[in-house]
């Protein structure tokens, strides 16, 4: 379910990475009827971790403001190790007249799948200063989607806002992977 595409790269930009918390539910079917299981940013993290080899406690879940995704990072500098789901495809966005204020419904993407998955629905606010980097953040919403080769469908809330240096860039390499990350049921 993971498809590795190792890219070496010698100058990258770093991103405006923001920790997200994904709190929820998962319902899948079972022999004495629906099942509910909690789910959370931990499922995605601990995912990544097994697929890849890696420490999941060196890992942490986040929002890429700028580019309307999540990820999978290193928490010790940022460096992107896995995609997770994507909302920078099919949206539609409301914004006041100072760009400070955004609300998005934004259809939900991952790497194994070419059709939407379901939707995500929040209000941004941002802040940036005057060369245009952000200051100051947050994203709070719901989402509803599903995984149907694993008959499971997901809903809860997010919320992104604490900001995470991206110091990858500062490196000479970075390894780049994409993954399909979704929690089996």
């Amino acid at each position: 379910m993971v498809t590795f595409g190792l890219i070496q790269t010698l100058t990258l930009q770093a991103d405006d990475l923001f920790r997200m918390s994904w709190r929820g539910k998962v319902y899948t079917s079972g022999a004495a009827g629906v099942v509910i299981k909690r789910v959370s940013e931990k499922d995605f993290v601990q995912k990544v971790a097994s697929d890849n080899g890696l420490d999941a406690n060196s890992l942490v879940f986040v929002y890429r403001a700028d580019k309307h995704d999540t990820a999978v990072v290193r928490a010790s500098d940022g460096a992107f190790v896995a995609d997770v789901l994507q909302m920078e495809y099919t949206y539609t966005e409301a914004t006041n007249s100072a760009a400070t204020q955004t609300v998005r419904q934004a259809l939900l993407y991952d790497e194994a799948h070419t059709n939407p998955l379901g939707s995500a629905f929040g209000t941004e606010k941002m802040k940036r200063d005057a060369t245009g980097k952000i200051t100051n953040y947050s994203f709070r919403g719901t989402f509803q989607y599903s995984v149907p080769e694993n008959d499971a469908v997901y809903s809860g809330t997010f919320t992104a806002g604490k900001r995470l240096a991206d110091t990858s860039s500062q490196q000479d390499t970075s390894g780049q992977q994409n993954a399909s990350s979704q929690p089996t049921k």
